[in-house]
């Protein structure tokens, strides 16, 4: 229970602080990405678990990679990159072709770590494919980024590129970008209480759980239908070397 007569003088700065209402406020309205509702004084996502329009198939969840309340309320709401952000790093595998992504895909599933795989949708991102191992700490980056690196130059190309990164990259290049990775300050002690505080109020619904085929066979054929469009001329390995789409007839060239 909030003490109204313990330090009044600080009370409204303190309500403040404590009042997630009014500085969660856009969770609550209808629309958007990420809708939320209040039960029993938590915020609870009124959709949980994995999207049908996301571009990814999770091919295997971390269970304490709770994305969803750390870029979507931490960072796009609050404009705080959280301690579990901190110290996420990511190798980055850049497949050149819808073969090379679905190479990717089926050497991700024997790994078996932490991982995903798609096409690239973000407007900061030029590259048409992309996949993602997650690590905690540089150390695990590192050590990581080494097998990758070997077991793409080895099954895939060495071509291929990969690399190893900190955390999402709209936190360091995004419109609302808080500088590079390296460069980026400890986080104060108000910033620590307040992620706990946070995160006490959102539970875990829905995560941690394994992505099923019918919503995966739905983002794959996404991919092959991004091929398409992007000029790739390697879907037609997953179409039996037929169009996805009929040409136009067309009458230039014809005589009357």
């Amino acid at each position: 229970m909030i003490n109204t007569k313990k330090d009044r003088k600080d009370l409204y700065v303190k309500l403040n602080r404590l009042n997630l209402v009014m500085h969660l406020n856009d969770l609550l309205k209808p629309g958007g990405g990420y809708h939320c509702r209040i039960e029993d004084g938590r915020f609870v996502p009124n959709a949980v678990g994995m999207g049908t329009d996301a571009p990814w198939v999770y091919v295997k969840s971390g269970h304490d990679l709770r994305c969803d309340i750390f870029h979507r309320v931490f960072f796009n709401v609050l404009g705080l990159i959280p301690s579990r952000c901190r110290e996420c790093y990511k190798v980055v595998c850049v497949p050149r072709t819808l073969v090379e992504l679905f190479d990717l895909y089926e050497l991700q599933r024997e790994m078996s770590v932490p991982c995903k795989c798609g096409i690239e949708l973000r407007k900061t991102d030029t590259r048409l494919y992309g996949g993602y191992f997650y690590c905690k700490g540089l150390k695990e980056g590192q050590e990581r980024y080494k097998e990758v690196r070997e077991l793409v130059d080895e099954r895939i190309s060495p071509d291929m590129g990969v690399i190893l990164k900190r955390y999402c990259s709209e936190y360091e290049i995004g419109p609302d970008n808080q500088g590079p990775t390296d460069e980026l300050p400890e986080m104060t002690e108000d910033e620590k209480w307040l992620e706990g505080y946070v995160m006490s109020m959102f539970p875990s619904v829905g995560f941690g759980s394994i992505q099923p085929d019918h919503i995966a066979s739905h983002v794959m054929m996404s991919w092959v239908h991004w091929a398409y469009q992007h000029g790739d001329p390697t879907y037609g390995e997953f179409t039996n070397g037929e169009a996805l789409f009929k040409p136009v007839v067309t009458y230039h060239n014809k005589e009357k």
